[in-house]
């Protein structure tokens, strides 16, 4: 167990996932013509995007904890009349 809270694990995890997708997409801007043709006939274009698919869905969960963990850790703000 670490002394590292939970909101700054998730944020970690969410920036790590979105490093993931741009280097993604940096391997797919490199592929040439030919590469791209021998992708498509072994179906490594496909698992390329079904990779990004999964990490877009475990972004999308860790932000969906992140905001839970965040409103939870937010003072609640009560409007009091002085009067």
């Amino acid at each position: 167990m670490t002394n590292v809270p939970r909101w700054l694990e998730v944020t970690m995890e969410i920036d790590y996932r979105l490093w993931m997708l741009k280097q993604i997409g940096i391997e797919d801007a490199r592929l040439t013509t030919l590469d791209r043709m021998i992708d498509k006939a072994t179906g490594h274009d496909k698992a390329r995007l079904a990779e990004a698919k999964e990490i877009i869905e475990e972004v999308r969960a860790l932000r969906t904890e992140l905001d839970s963990l965040v409103s939870a850790l937010a003072p609640t703000t009560t409007q009091e009349g002085n009067g």
